[in-house]
Protein backbone atom coordinates (compact mmCIF):
# COMPACT_ATOMS: atom_id res chain seq x y z
CA UNK A 1 0.00 0.00 0.00
CA UNK A 2 3.12 2.35 1.18
CA UNK A 3 4.49 4.32 -2.07
CA UNK A 4 1.84 3.12 -4.41
CA UNK A 5 -0.93 5.32 -6.14
CA UNK A 6 -4.34 5.37 -4.74
CA UNK A 7 -6.89 6.68 -6.76
CA UNK A 8 -9.50 8.80 -5.13
CA UNK A 9 -13.18 8.07 -5.72
CA UNK A 10 -15.11 11.07 -3.15
CA UNK A 11 -13.55 14.01 -5.32
CA UNK A 12 -15.86 14.12 -7.83
CA UNK A 13 -19.19 14.46 -6.00
CA UNK A 14 -17.74 16.83 -2.89
CA UNK A 15 -16.44 19.15 -6.03
CA UNK A 16 -19.62 19.01 -7.71
CA UNK A 17 -21.78 19.88 -4.44
CA UNK A 18 -23.10 15.75 -3.96
CA UNK A 19 -21.24 15.23 -1.28
CA UNK A 20 -23.12 13.89 1.80
CA UNK A 21 -22.29 14.59 5.19
CA UNK A 22 -24.33 13.33 8.68
CA UNK A 23 -25.23 17.11 9.32
CA UNK A 24 -27.59 16.64 6.09
CA UNK A 25 -29.51 14.11 7.01
CA UNK A 26 -31.70 16.30 8.91
CA UNK A 27 -33.62 16.86 12.16
CA UNK A 28 -35.10 13.27 12.39
CA UNK A 29 -31.46 11.84 12.29
CA UNK A 30 -30.81 9.48 15.40
CA UNK A 31 -27.53 10.76 17.37
CA UNK A 32 -25.35 9.06 20.16
CA UNK A 33 -22.81 9.99 23.17
CA UNK A 34 -20.12 7.22 23.75
CA UNK A 35 -19.36 6.46 27.09
CA UNK A 36 -15.67 7.13 27.87
CA UNK A 37 -13.36 5.73 30.33
CA UNK A 38 -11.97 7.78 32.60
CA UNK A 39 -8.86 5.97 33.96
CA UNK A 40 -6.09 4.95 31.90
CA UNK A 41 -6.11 0.97 33.19
CA UNK A 42 -9.03 -0.76 34.86
CA UNK A 43 -10.79 -3.69 34.96
CA UNK A 44 -14.55 -3.15 34.15
CA UNK A 45 -16.33 -5.17 37.25
CA UNK A 46 -19.56 -3.62 35.81
CA UNK A 47 -21.86 -1.98 32.64
CA UNK A 48 -25.18 -1.16 33.63
CA UNK A 49 -26.79 0.48 30.46
CA UNK A 50 -30.47 -0.25 31.95
CA UNK A 51 -31.28 3.36 33.20
CA UNK A 52 -30.06 4.95 30.00
CA UNK A 53 -32.24 2.64 28.16
CA UNK A 54 -35.27 4.17 29.73
CA UNK A 55 -34.35 7.59 29.42
CA UNK A 56 -36.96 8.68 27.27
CA UNK A 57 -36.22 9.39 23.50
CA UNK A 58 -33.24 6.81 23.74
CA UNK A 59 -33.28 3.83 21.14
CA UNK A 60 -30.57 1.93 22.47
CA UNK A 61 -28.26 1.74 24.95
CA UNK A 62 -25.17 -1.26 24.70
CA UNK A 63 -22.09 -2.25 26.09
CA UNK A 64 -19.76 -5.14 24.54
CA UNK A 65 -21.70 -7.28 26.28
CA UNK A 66 -25.07 -6.27 24.20
CA UNK A 67 -23.05 -6.30 20.69
CA UNK A 68 -23.84 -8.66 18.32
CA UNK A 69 -20.92 -11.91 18.03
CA UNK A 70 -19.85 -10.53 14.97
CA UNK A 71 -19.03 -6.89 16.50
CA UNK A 72 -16.92 -8.97 19.40
CA UNK A 73 -14.02 -9.84 17.47
CA UNK A 74 -11.04 -7.41 17.95
CA UNK A 75 -10.58 -4.55 15.18
CA UNK A 76 -8.67 -5.09 12.42
CA UNK A 77 -5.21 -5.14 12.17
CA UNK A 78 -4.98 -2.27 9.56
CA UNK A 79 -0.94 -1.92 8.81
CA UNK A 80 0.80 -5.69 9.82
CA UNK A 81 4.63 -5.36 10.03
CA UNK A 82 7.06 -8.12 10.21
CA UNK A 83 8.24 -6.92 13.01
CA UNK A 84 5.21 -6.94 15.04
CA UNK A 85 5.80 -9.73 17.45
CA UNK A 86 2.56 -9.22 19.96
CA UNK A 87 0.22 -7.33 17.47
CA UNK A 88 -2.81 -5.79 18.95
CA UNK A 89 -5.78 -3.90 18.62
CA UNK A 90 -9.01 -3.12 20.62
CA UNK A 91 -12.39 -3.87 20.48
CA UNK A 92 -15.65 -1.61 19.56
CA UNK A 93 -16.27 -0.76 22.88
CA UNK A 94 -13.91 -2.05 25.84
CA UNK A 95 -14.10 -5.88 26.48
CA UNK A 96 -13.24 -6.37 30.62
CA UNK A 97 -10.60 -3.78 31.04
CA UNK A 98 -9.68 -0.24 29.61
CA UNK A 99 -5.97 0.18 28.66
CA UNK A 100 -5.82 3.76 27.72
CA UNK A 101 -8.28 6.96 29.31
CA UNK A 102 -11.33 7.50 26.84
CA UNK A 103 -11.49 4.17 25.33
CA UNK A 104 -14.80 3.76 24.49
CA UNK A 105 -16.71 1.25 27.00
CA UNK A 106 -20.97 2.18 26.13
CA UNK A 107 -23.04 4.25 23.59
CA UNK A 108 -26.17 5.25 23.46
CA UNK A 109 -28.21 5.99 20.39
CA UNK A 110 -30.86 8.54 20.85
CA UNK A 111 -33.72 10.65 18.96
CA UNK A 112 -31.69 13.64 19.38
CA UNK A 113 -27.99 14.40 20.97
CA UNK A 114 -29.96 16.04 24.22
CA UNK A 115 -31.10 12.82 24.95
CA UNK A 116 -27.86 11.12 24.37
CA UNK A 117 -25.47 12.91 26.77
CA UNK A 118 -28.24 12.97 29.16
CA UNK A 119 -28.69 9.14 29.00
CA UNK A 120 -24.88 8.92 28.46
CA UNK A 121 -24.35 10.29 32.21
CA UNK A 122 -26.93 7.29 33.22
CA UNK A 123 -24.53 4.56 32.05
CA UNK A 124 -22.85 2.94 35.64
CA UNK A 125 -19.71 1.81 35.40
CA UNK A 126 -18.10 0.04 37.50
CA UNK A 127 -13.83 0.16 37.08
CA UNK A 128 -11.24 -1.51 39.16
CA UNK A 129 -8.25 0.93 38.86
CA UNK A 130 -4.89 -0.37 38.24
CA UNK A 131 -1.39 1.27 37.95
CA UNK A 132 -0.92 2.95 34.31
CA UNK A 133 1.91 2.71 32.41
CA UNK A 134 3.05 6.00 31.76
CA UNK A 135 5.72 7.20 29.50
CA UNK A 136 8.81 5.27 27.58
CA UNK A 137 10.10 4.60 30.49
CA UNK A 138 7.55 2.77 32.70
CA UNK A 139 7.03 0.98 29.45
CA UNK A 140 10.47 0.06 29.51
CA UNK A 141 10.94 -1.27 33.10
CA UNK A 142 7.81 -2.99 32.50
CA UNK A 143 6.75 -2.91 36.37
CA UNK A 144 3.23 -3.49 35.14
CA UNK A 145 2.31 -4.12 31.87
CA UNK A 146 -0.34 -2.80 29.32
CA UNK A 147 -1.15 -6.52 27.91
CA UNK A 148 -0.40 -9.02 30.40
CA UNK A 149 0.65 -11.58 27.03
CA UNK A 150 3.17 -9.58 26.04
CA UNK A 151 6.46 -9.28 28.18
CA UNK A 152 8.15 -6.10 28.68
CA UNK A 153 5.29 -3.87 26.90
CA UNK A 154 7.04 -4.80 23.86
CA UNK A 155 4.82 -5.24 20.92
CA UNK A 156 7.69 -4.64 18.36
CA UNK A 157 11.28 -4.63 17.47
CA UNK A 158 12.87 -2.42 14.92
CA UNK A 159 15.86 -1.01 14.36
CA UNK A 160 16.64 1.55 12.04
CA UNK A 161 20.21 2.88 10.70
CA UNK A 162 21.01 5.51 7.72
CA UNK A 163 24.64 6.62 7.73
CA UNK A 164 27.66 5.50 10.14
CA UNK A 165 25.86 6.52 13.41
CA UNK A 166 29.14 5.89 15.83
CA UNK A 167 30.66 8.06 13.40
CA UNK A 168 28.42 10.93 14.27
CA UNK A 169 28.15 10.34 17.51
CA UNK A 170 32.09 10.47 17.89
CA UNK A 171 31.88 13.75 16.07
CA UNK A 172 29.25 15.43 18.31
CA UNK A 173 30.30 18.45 20.80
CA UNK A 174 30.09 16.94 24.33
CA UNK A 175 26.79 19.15 26.51
CA UNK A 176 27.34 22.34 28.13
CA UNK A 177 27.42 22.46 31.65
CA UNK A 178 24.46 23.69 33.04
CA UNK A 179 24.38 27.34 33.19
CA UNK A 180 24.96 28.64 37.15
CA UNK A 181 21.99 28.78 39.48
CA UNK A 182 19.80 26.22 37.72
Amino acid sequence: MIGTSHPRTEDHRLLTGRGRFTDDLGPTAYSCAVVRSPHAAAEIDVVDCDRARAHPGVVAAVSYQDLPPSMRRRLPLLIPHHDLTHPRTGHVLAHREVRYAGEPVALVVARDRYAAQDAQELVRVRYRPRPAVVGLGAADRADHLVHPDIPGNTAARHAQHTGDVPAAMAGCAPPAPPAAGS
